[in-house]
């Protein structure tokens, strides 16, 4: 029963750790200007730690699948917001107290760009994986903070906090405040295998089933064959 219930909380750990955020909750953009814009009604989120501690994966689904490329006006905008604690923070408009930047526009041809805000340095990746109502945003972790050991890993991914802005014209939906105060989680772990039965009509026990019949047969022939021979040199 531990086991099962242990088994069962792995599977949901990503589910459980997700940031759920209000249906329905699209408003203006916060100190933004003019009006329009439908932005993607975002209703949970969850950034994970992941492959051993090199890559940084954020899930986000919405109430309604995404219509991609946004052809309607201005394409939506998807902000991961991010503060590093060992960077400095910038104010920037929508974007309070952050550093970094992982961004997705609903263009043609996407790519996800990562901004450096306070060093100014940009760079891009692969776009994001959009399924239905599903967007996965995944970038290497070396992107995001230093690996000062040259090994692939980034220690200080775990120190990251971020948050999400969904944007389109001057509607957006905010995950929470718009601030970056979520954490990352290490990806679970495989379920472990269930150990394997001893029950003999299952598994490895059927083996020693067949085993143990077959060397009693062998064992009823021997003395059948002995009873025989002793009533032979009795008559």
């Amino acid at each position: 029963m531990k086991r099962g219930l242990a088994a069962l909380i792995v599977l949901l750990a990503p589910l459980l750790l997700a940031a759920s955020d209000p249906v329905g909750d699209v408003s203006p953009c916060p100190g933004v200007a003019g009006s329009g814009g439908d932005a993607p009604d975002l209703v949970e989120a969850a950034g994970e730690i992941t492959e051993l501690g090199t890559s940084v994966r954020f899930s986000l689904r919405f109430a309604e699948p995404l219509v991609v490329p946004d052809r309607d006006g201005k394409p939506f905008r998807v902000d991961i917001v991010l503060v590093d604690p060992d960077v400095p923070r910038v104010d920037a408009g929508l974007y309070r107290g952050v550093n970094r930047l992982l961004r997705y526009d609903a263009v043609a041809d996407p790519v996800t760009t990562i901004l450096l805000l306070p060093e100014g340095g940009q760079s891009r990746f692969i776009a994001p994986t959009i399924e239905g109502d599903t967007l996965v945003l995944q970038v290497p972790g070396r992107t995001l903070t230093a690996d000062e050991d040259e090994t692939g890993t980034s220690p200080g991914l775990e120190r990251l906090r971020w948050g999400v802005i969904v944007r389109d014209e001057a509607a957006c939906d905010l995950l929470g405040t718009g601030r970056a105060t979520a954490r990352l989680v290490a990806e679970a772990s495989p379920a472990p295998s269930p150990p394997q039965s001893t029950d003999p009509a299952r598994g490895g026990g059927v083996a020693t089933a067949i085993a143990v019949a077959a060397g009693l047969g062998v064992l009823g022939l021997v003395v059948a064959s002995v009873v025989r021979r002793r009533a032979r040199t009795s008559r």
